[in-house]
């Protein structure tokens, strides 16, 4: 019985969360995409209204894009490409296959984005020079036209071909002489195909991918077709923008890598249309400037931010370049340089002035409500990321992880207590493991069974690679000042309700002599029901064993608990982990109200 209800339950749950409308959207997007596969590609494209000749290139926008002489870089075709993504190198041989079934997908979605190209790209726009490898950027653009049909791979999912459209773009503005007539044609279809194919049955970032891509791409040709996409984009945009920005400015799949990546796409947006068009729209103004203040909220001391969902390190720009880009076009004021982004905040400001980052001092409580998160920062460089708030859209579980009241603890941006991060996209053990309660430092709850193992509840019921079903909703929140120099967080969530289950937590915290930092974690549970527990404590990598004293677990002397060390790991990135050590102290809980009590504390240094 139990296991059909963890099989059946998060599936219906996920549907009834994306609604009818959703659900008809997402229906007719995967029937496109099967009929498409079948029907011949010119047919695929007539339907997408992609066939028939481009609309002309217009040749005079973004002039200023263009390095004065830079040219495209010698022609050679290689005998063999070496790709690098998610810390996985590739060497494949020419010409290159564009879709292998044996690939992570991930892998070939980035092999389709052309995001290696922009970074080539960016190197010649700072240097003048291209890198080497870019003598294969002609065959490369050329090869992914003729291999890569209508409908067939990756290459034609909708969000690899915004990626790549935008990319395809800069490439061409920068360096005019690569806008060749079969190339321009092949843009004009894939900016019709991404708008014959909208993932607004996704919603989230990706459909803000495809609407940004298609403004942009809009604004690159002439006539009514052109202009049309342009001002549908927008107008799409325009009334989706809000729904997607929270009221205290991060974006509502609540992960800073997302946030990071869809600010940056909005302000090269918000450039061109103040070089094209000579507008700087309130609406995309206030969301740039409350994405900015939320960035600037979460900043940790060392430039990075909390990992909370999936936030891989590597998935988005550095957050001081993106807020120094937002900055660039809120204040009007262009970025020194010769990068891309430099380049198109100097469009139209003529004096350089490198817009910084301005920090200030950070508060000492700040509660993003909206978000879920509240930032402890009690001085000494000590920093404490609480999670209680919800989770995720309900209609959009794809990169939520189940870490309700879960909490990390950095100092100067250094993780001493952390979750395991992201570092790979999937259905493997390892995506369910870094998704799940276990990867993150809270306390779980879970039934024995029959069997003698034990089935582990998940307050966000976290299944497949990127789906939800029960989404654990916050409750009791609250935070302030204790006295000098301590502060407290706490909350709960109704995730263990159905099991006559609850638990609060509450996390205090001292600035000590020295700036030195104590922290003590209270856990209260409730059950109606004899229930097994397990606590996790996960260290940070650089955790010396012979200076600092791991956590310690106090409860009442009738709970048996045990401790044991475990070998974990915290993401750096996509395919790259630190291995670290993680503590998990786990028991039985008769009916009743049981509090454990969780003390550590740090030097100063």
């Amino acid at each position: 019985m139990w296991g059909v209800r963890t099989v059946v339950t998060p599936v219906l749950r996920t549907l009834l969360d994306m609604g009818p409308r959703r659900l008809q959207r997402r229906l007719r997007y995967e029937g496109r995409q099967r009929l498409d596969r079948v029907l011949q590609p010119s047919l695929a494209l007539a339907l997408a209204g992609a066939s028939g000749k481009a609309a002309p290139w217009r040749l005079e926008a973004l002039a200023g894009l263009a390095h004065p002489g830079l040219t495209p870089p010698p022609v050679a075709t290689p005998d063999q490409l070496s790709f690098t993504f998610l810390q996985d190198t590739r060497t494949l041989a020419w010409p290159i296959p564009w879709n292998q079934a044996d690939w992570p997908r991930l892998w070939q979605f980035h092999l389709h984005y052309f995001d290696w190209a922009r970074v080539w790209l960016e190197q010649a726009l700072e240097t003048g020079v291209w890198p080497d490898q870019a003598s294969a950027l002609e065959p490369l653009l050329d090869h992914w036209m003729a291999a890569n049909r209508p409908a067939d791979g990756d290459g034609w999912h909708s969000y690899t071909t915004a990626l790549r459209s935008r990319n395809w773009i800069w490439l061409l503005r920068c360096c005019p002489a690569l806008a060749t007539p079969p190339r321009l044609q092949s843009l004009w279809q894939q900016l019709c195909w991404l708008q014959a194919h909208p993932e607004h049955c996704h919603g989230g970032n990706h459909w803000l991918e495809n609407l940004t891509a298609l403004a942009i791409g809009g604004l690159q040709f002439q006539g009514p077709r052109a202009a049309a996409m342009h001002q549908r984009a927008m107008a799409l945009l325009e009334r989706e923008l809000p729904r997607q920005t929270l009221a205290d400015g991060g974006h509502e799949e609540r992960s800073g890598a997302y946030h990071l990546l869809v600010l940056d796409r909005l302000v090269e947006l918000a450039w061109l249309l103040q070089a094209e068009r000579g507008i700087r729209p309130a609406w995309l103004s206030t969301a740039i400037a409350a994405m900015v203040r939320w960035g600037l909220i979460i900043r940790l001391g060392d430039g990075t931010f909390p990992r909370f969902n999936d936030s891989a390190a590597d998935a988005a720009p550095a957050l001081d370049l993106v807020l120094a880009f937002a900055q660039s076009w809120l204040d009007q004021r262009a970025m020194a340089g010769h990068g891309l982004r430099a380049r198109l905040s100097q469009l139209q400001v003529a004096a350089l002035v490198e817009p910084s980052v301005v920090i200030g001092t950070p508060a000492l409580l700040t509660v993003l409500s909206d978000t879920g998160w509240t930032l402890l920062r009690p001085g000494g460089g000590w920093e404490i990321a609480f999670k209680c708030g919800q989770p995720c859209p309900p209609h959009l579980p794809a990169h939520t992880h189940s870490d309700q009241l879960s909490l990390d603890v950095f100092c100067r941006g250094e993780p001493l207590l952390a979750e395991a991060g992201t570092s790979v996209y999937g259905t493997g053990a390892d995506r369910a493991y870094e998704r799940s309660g276990a990867a993150h430092n809270l306390l779980q709850l879970g039934r024995q069974q029959t069997a003698g193992g034990v089935q582990w509840i998940e307050p966000v019921e976290v299944w497949h690679g990127f789906r939800a079903g029960r989404k654990a909703q916050p409750r009791q929140r609250a935070s302030g000042a204790l006295g000098p120099g301590r502060w407290f967080v706490e909350g709960s969530h109704d995730g263990f309700d159905p099991w006559g289950a609850a638990h609060h937590r509450r996390v205090e915290v001292r600035l000590c002599e020295a700036d030195g930092l104590e922290l003590v974690v209270t856990d209260t549970v409730t059950t109606s029901a004899a229930l097994r527990l397990r606590l996790w404590w996960h260290l940070g990598p650089t955790w010396d064993s012979r200076r600092l004293r791991a956590p310690q677990v106090q409860a009442e002397p009738d709970l048996r608990l045990t401790s044991s060390w475990v070998d974990t790991w915290m993401a750096q990135g996509f395919g790259c982990r630190i291995p670290r050590r993680s503590l998990c102290v786990q028991g039985h809980l008769p009916a009743g109200e049981h509090r454990l009590i969780s003390r550590v504390s740090w030097p100063a240094s």
